[in-house]
């Protein structure tokens, strides 16, 4: 009898603390909240939230650090950064309702309207499908035709549409909307929006960060080469798992998925580059396995296709401490040739012309690659 009440409160506590917690979205003029580990602001960052994505939060009336639940981790974020999901969905209700009854021969009110249409479903994406789910047939068939037609050409469609359809909710409404978008980037700027999501709710075991914290990204800056932080977590150019990898939402392993992004530190595109550059020096320290291996690979690959760049390495504040071991996975790639050290000093070589020109003052410091590349080979053919 006792085991069953002691069940039985067990169950009804459950039942609380799940009724307890409410949806909502982050208030950040930065575009992003940290997610902390503990309740404080100085303790350790386990990922970020981005404006945009939902998560499930519990208010305290007792403490002002409010535990939320987002995507595979739990965490802590302070009360002020967050805004409640039902709340904003009232609001974008009501305004549903008043851009409907605006007299339509106003231009000036009617391109302002618009814009804040797609500014919502931009920022709140559940909450402005909840709300237009509200809606009479009449008003979301007047929706339907402004989500088709947006007046500005400078509306980040895919952004859009990859956050809509990353929703979990399955209405015929969600697809409806996410078609209406589709067709005003067809209609407006010639171009076929993608099927990426903006979220990935489902990762494989080793990919899971809750399942694997001690590989999760422990990395976080606030800009990245003299753009803030959101420019890149936004950038629809810049691959899902890399993004999620950041926000301290996916665990790196020896998988195609992981390995696509590393890769991606070769790209050419000068305005991804950074982003997946700072990735990439995150993951380096953790690496084993294949995944080492993959990582040697793409060190004296970018050694070799931005060597102003990889020399640029060791006087950055964001990557001087893992500079070695760059040198060190290139120089274990070299170690594998017929004859290292002559592929080693004809490499060189052949990337002083460059340097010359791009980074002059660095030639020495090529000089100091070449000696250090030798030294790591040699030191593995003794052993």
């Amino acid at each position: 009898m006792k085991k069953l009440l002691s069940t039985l409160i067990l169950s009804f506590v459950s039942l609380i603390s799940l009724s307890a917690q409410e949806l909502g979205y982050i208030q950040d003029p930065d575009g992003y909240t940290n997610l902390r580990i503990e309740p404080s602001g100085k303790s350790k960052i386990i990922g970020i939230i981005t404006t945009g994505q939902e998560f499930q939060y519990q208010p305290s009336k007792s403490t002002n650090w409010w535990k939320v639940n987002f995507g595979f981790r739990t965490g802590y974020i302070h009360k002020s950064r967050i805004s409640n999901l039902k709340e904003i969905q009232k609001e974008i209700s009501s305004f549903y309702q008043e851009y409907y009854s605006t007299d339509k021969r106003n231009a000036e009110l009617s391109e302002t309207n618009s814009e804040k249409l797609f500014n919502l479903i931009e920022d709140y994406p559940l909450a402005s499908l909840n709300a237009f789910c509200e809606q009479n047939k009449s008003v979301q068939e007047f929706l339907i035709s402004e989500y088709e037609s947006p007046v500005n050409d400078l509306i980040p469609l895919q952004v859009i549409y990859s956050r809509l359809i990353s929703l979990k909710p399955t209405y015929p409404e969600k697809s409806k909307i996410a078609e209406a978008i589709k067709k005003a980037s067809q209609d407006a700027i010639g171009v076929e929006l993608k099927d990426i999501k903006a979220f990935v709710n489902k990762l494989p075991d080793y990919n899971r960060p809750d399942e694997n914290p001690s590989i999760s990204n422990e990395h976080f800056t606030s800009k990245l080469n003299g753009k803030r932080i959101s420019y890149y977590l936004n950038n629809p150019k810049i691959d899902t798992y890399a993004k999620m990898f950041y926000q301290g939402q996916f665990a790196p392993s020896d998988d195609t998925l992981t390995l696509a992004f590393l890769d991606s530190v070769l790209t050419t595109n000068p305005q991804t580059r950074p982003f997946y550059l700072f990735i990439f020096n995150s993951v380096l320290p953790n690496a084993d396995g294949a995944l080492a291996e993959s990582i040697g690979s793409d060190c004296r690959a970018y050694l070799e296709k931005y060597p102003c760049s990889f020399i640029a390495l060791k006087s950055s504040a964001q990557y001087a401490d893992n500079y070695q071991e760059w040198i060190n996975y290139a120089a274990y790639e070299y170690f594998f040739e017929d004859a290292p050290f002559k592929t080693i000093n004809k490499k060189i070589e052949s990337l002083k012309p460059e340097v010359q020109v791009k980074c002059p003052k660095q030639v020495y410091e090529l000089e100091n690659i070449r000696k250090q590349l030798i030294e790591v080979v040699k030191k593995n053919r003794d052993n």
